[in-house]
């Protein structure tokens, strides 16, 4: 279903390394980052997926990719306690 795009994993971004990147081809100007997190208990799963997203904006994940004619973002912070997860987006 994402035919066409480019996986990136742990790449230097800003001042940062996000955990996954889906690129399309740069003319369609699409960019899905993620960033992941563990929760130590079932009680910080919102919080870790909203600490994801803030550290997508903090570390400027986007700026790279942004001079490379990235303009569409769609950032993914996702967190994890045992077999659940959590996934929010902006």
């Amino acid at each position: 279903m994402m035919d066409g795009y480019t996986i990136k994993s742990n790449r230097e971004s800003g001042l940062g390394r996000s955990v996954l990147q889906l690129l399309s081809a740069p003319y369609d100007g699409i960019a899905i980052i993620m960033e992941l997190k563990v929760a130590d208990t079932y009680a910080q799963l919102v919080e870790k997926a909203e600490e994801a997203l803030i550290q997508i904006e903090e570390k400027q994940y986007d700026a790279e990719l942004r001079l490379e004619g990235y303009h569409i973002f769609i950032k993914y912070g996702i967190s994890f306690y045992k077999k659940l997860c959590k996934v929010m987006c902006r």
